[in-house]
């Protein structure tokens, strides 16, 4: 799994928490867990001091259609 959120960014103010669970699929669209190891890692990447930054765009604003 590999994906950049640049369209569609994980908005957040202050903190965020993540839950990953891998599934995968038995006999009769029963949902199987899977053993996957999977890790994530977020960046900020930001040149300190800076300007404020501008409003965020509200939610209708951020649809993509």
């Amino acid at each position: 799994m590999y994906r950049w959120h640049i369209l569609e960014p994980i908005r957040f103010r202050q903190g965020l928490k993540v839950t990953i669970q891998a599934l995968g699929w038995r006999d009769g669209g029963r949902y199987l867990a899977l053993q996957d190891d999977i890790a994530s890692v977020t960046c900020w990447y930001q040149c300190l001091p800076t300007v404020p930054f501008p409003p965020l765009p509200d939610r209708d604003a951020l649809e993509i259609i």
